[in-house]
């Protein structure tokens, strides 16, 4: 199974960034564009795990969240990455409370250390992936995405994380939510639900 850690965005959300790409599809940027419903906000990528591993995975990440309150972030500003040179990603900053988001990162990170997973070396950087760039675009786009995004502004809050299955298919990838896990509660009050059996 490939698994990753990852905050579920609201469906209002997800229609805003889906505008947001089919502005941006006006500039014919060479771009491979996610689709929206399987935009989210990854906290940690797992990578392959036997299926047999579910259950202690689930187990590890139940209490990571325990710690941390619910908290509020911002979908805003279409921008590409890196900065400079030849860009790799089209990706929506994330604003906020990031201070918090990055504890939860962390303490997923940290858990799934534990039981084997490699720990991130490089520092969490909050984002949410509209597309990956393909080639060399025309000039002109990076002034596109300036205007496009002045008119993103998506606030929402955070009370839970999931643990996704991503399933290939003949469209590509499908993320398959597989538990859900509550933020600042104790693991012994029911503060996971589960999604598929």
């Amino acid at each position: 199974m490939r698994l990753f850690v990852a905050i579920e965005l609201p469906v209002g959300l997800r229609e805003t960034l889906r505008q947001v790409q089919e502005s941006l599809r006006q500039a014919s940027l060479p771009v491979r564009w996610v689709r929206p419903e399987g935009i989210h906000l990854t906290l940690k990528f797992l990578g392959e795990a036997a299926e047999t591993r579910l259950g202690e995975i689930m187990e590890t990440l139940e209490p990571a969240g325990r710690g941390v309150a619910p908290f509020r972030l911002e979908a805003c500003g279409a921008v590409p990455f890196p900065d400079r040179g030849a860009p790799r990603l089209i990706w929506v900053e994330v604003r906020g409370d990031v201070d918090s988001l990055r504890r939860l990162a962390a303490a997923v990170d940290a858990a799934t250390g534990r039981i084997g997973f490699p720990t991130e070396r490089r520092e969490f950087r909050a984002h949410l992936t509209l597309g990956r760039v393909r080639g060399p675009g025309r000039g002109g786009w990076r002034a596109m995405m300036e205007r496009v995004s002045e008119r993103l502004s998506g606030p929402f809050e955070v009370r839970d994380y999931v643990l996704f299955q991503s399933r290939l298919g003949p469209g590509g990838s499908a993320y398959v939510p597989l538990r859900r896990f509550r933020l600042g509660r104790d693991a012994a009050d029911g503060s996971s639900e589960g999604i598929e059996p």
